[in-house]
């Protein structure tokens, strides 16, 4: 049938699943798809990247309550998913994807987006680099939620992100590459190397202490994160994130996909902060490793002195969201009507 809007479900769990829907959100404008958004992300997020798009404010899940970027709090994780993954929730969700009659859903990853889909009558195809059951199998206390999320994610088809430890348990999967959001470098002013300080919604606590003052470096921060009132601290607004990446001399951050995906298809040089204990860690620090990335194990500023010792790491090229818009509709099953030309502009 032709495909007039799909909704696209995203975790409420960080920024970076909303990221790369939102650079597959532009392939599919080009192929006459319009995205209906479901997120908890500001709506000014998503404008920047598909403008006009219609935003449904909606925690369709928990991931894992953080105090901050490195920490979790699994009691808090526990209390969050009887309010948001509860049979009523999951029955609320379902009623409002029907009333908005689109022809499918995309969840990354969200398992109630799943089991609403299904309890709408819909074809729901799943989106990730990894899947919440498999995380939550790592932890004790959340055992009983990953069995109830794997019989929810049972019936639908995956298409796996890399990096990452991909999916499981799903009615049939196949692998897809690298997505993120790509822009043309923001040519920042003055003699400094401009880091760009990337710890997105959730933040990093004391980051004014902990980021030290050196010598030829700006710090660079913009929307999620705060302003920092330090005179070695630019606040940018107006400008396209992944523009920021792509221009900055190099990105201090944590293990996650999409500054990762970010960084990777700009080119960008990355020092991270380890994540203790997140099961997806390893996978995207193996990926940094592998181009030339370097953890912060002592002090931040030997972390970048050591990173700018290194050649600037190759762009990885262009963005797979094209190819993973083509494969949900594929999955879904749907057609497409286009008018016009298809190829779809610069993901920025």
């Amino acid at each position: 049938m032709p495909v007039r809007s799909l909704a696209i479900l995203c975790s409420a769990h960080g920024f970076g699943h909303l990221t790369r829907q939102l650079a597959t959100g532009r392939h599919l404008r080009a192929l006459g798809v319009e995205p209906v958004i479901f997120t908890a992300a500001p709506a000014e997020v998503v404008h920047e990247t598909l403008p006009d798009a219609e935003v449904v404010g909606w925690r369709t899940d928990v991931g894992l309550a953080q105090p901050d970027s490195l920490r979790t709090d699994l009691d808090r994780t526990l209390a969050l998913l009887e309010e948001r993954c509860s049979e009523r929730a999951v029955d609320r969700l379902a009623e409002a994807l029907a009333r908005r009659s689109v022809a499918g859903v995309v969840a990354d990853i969200p398992p109630t987006g799943l089991e609403a889909a299904r309890r709408a009558g819909l074809g729901a195809v799943a989106v990730g680099n990894f899947d919440w059951a498999w995380i939550y199998r790592h932890y004790p206390p959340l055992r009983s939620w990953a069995e109830r999320f794997a019989r929810w994610q049972a019936p639908h088809p995956g298409l796996a992100l890399s990096p990452g430890p991909g999916l499981a348990g799903f009615a049939r999967t196949r692998s897809c590459g690298l997505v993120g959001r790509q822009g043309a470098p923001h040519p920042f002013e003055g003699p400094e190397r401009h880091v760009l300080v990337s710890f997105g919604g959730l933040g990093l606590a004391d980051l004014e202490r902990r980021l030290p003052r050196l010598t030829g470096v700006r710090w660079v921060v913009s929307a999620p994160m705060p302003p920092l009132d330090r005179s070695d601290c630019t606040w940018i607004e107006g400008v396209p994130y992944p523009s920021l990446v792509a221009g900055s001399d190099a990105v201090l951050t944590k293990p996650g996909y999409g500054i990762l995906a970010e960084a990777s298809l700009a080119g960008t040089p990355v020092a991270w902060l380890t994540r203790p204990g997140w099961p997806e860690s390893p996978f995207l620090a193996a990926a940094h490793e592998a181009r030339g990335d370097v953890e912060v194990t002592g002090t931040i500023a030997e972390a970048l002195e050591q990173l700018w010792s290194r050649p600037r790491p190759v762009p990885a090229g262009t963005s797979g969201a094209g190819a993973l818009a083509a494969r949900i509709l594929d999955e879904l099953g749907l057609e497409v009507v286009v008018e016009g030309p298809v190829a779809p502009r610069a993901d920025v």
